[in-house]
């Protein structure tokens, strides 16, 4: 019988963390899309700071402009973020919330 040494064990629960971790994003993803406005909020702050996923600030302005009608937290979030963009990459956070997302 083999033992398990303890960077087997390491990284084994890595991964069991990770497939937790993902199964939880998806769910959260799942709320969101479905207008749960904390979620819309989290998933936003997700992608801000590249938790579980790489930061992308276009998809977190996305996110927060869907919750800002909801959530004043998100509305605050929106416009900080808004003035870390460009026009043009404003326009791409409209655009890819409109066509991923569709109406809030």
């Amino acid at each position: 019988m083999k033992r398990w040494t303890p960077g087997i064990a390491a990284v084994t629960l890595c991964l069991l963390g990770a497939h937790v971790a993902h199964a939880g994003l998806r769910s959260l993803r799942q709320a969101a899309r479905s207008g749960a406005p904390n979620a819309e909020l989290k998933l936003g702050e997700l992608y801000q700071y590249g938790v579980g996923q790489p930061d992308h600030l276009i998809r977190a302005l996305a996110w927060y402009e869907r919750a800002a009608p909801k959530s004043a937290r998100a509305a605050e979030l929106a416009r900080q973020t808004a003035a870390l963009l460009t026009p043009a990459e404003r326009q791409r956070a409209a655009a890819w919330s409109k066509g991923r997302l569709g109406p809030p």
